[in-house]
């Protein structure tokens, strides 16, 4: 796809090991048109990180191979807006919760798509 055909909400990182919980967000997210990288690992998520830039970066907080806010942290570094997806989000240090958007799973696919809208707007691309 080329960039004039990117959606003005821009490019989406989500980094969720469970195939069935990923495939359904990004179902949801593409039904909304917005564009979607997964990644799987830490170390696939650094990978995109580092090649793309994205403008929301959403992330699972507990992954086998390691902890989410290690990438939140890095794309918020980098400008992204982050948001942390977690069944133990009530779980969370109030650190973590101060510099990301904490979502609960499961979410709704409305909640999803206004989760989403809050942190980087209404994609005006799928109103043309």
């Amino acid at each position: 796809m080329a960039a004039e055909d990117l959606p003005l909400g821009g490019r989406i990182l989500l980094l969720e090991d469970d195939p069935d919980v990923a495939q359904l967000l990004i179902a949801v997210l593409h039904d909304a048109e917005y564009v979607v990288d997964r990644a799987t690992t830490l170390a696939e998520a650094a990978q995109f990180l580092a090649t793309q830039d994205y403008k929301l970066v959403i992330t699972d907080w507990r992954l086998p191979d390691g902890d989410g806010t290690v990438i939140a942290n890095r794309a918020a570094d980098l400008g992204a807006k982050t948001a942390l997806l977690s069944g133990y989000a009530l779980a969370m240090p109030r650190e973590i919760a101060a510099r990301h958007e904490i979502w609960m799973k499961p979410m709704r696919p409305r909640e999803l798509i206004a989760a989403v809208e809050r942190c980087i707007g209404k994609d005006e691309h799928a109103n043309n």
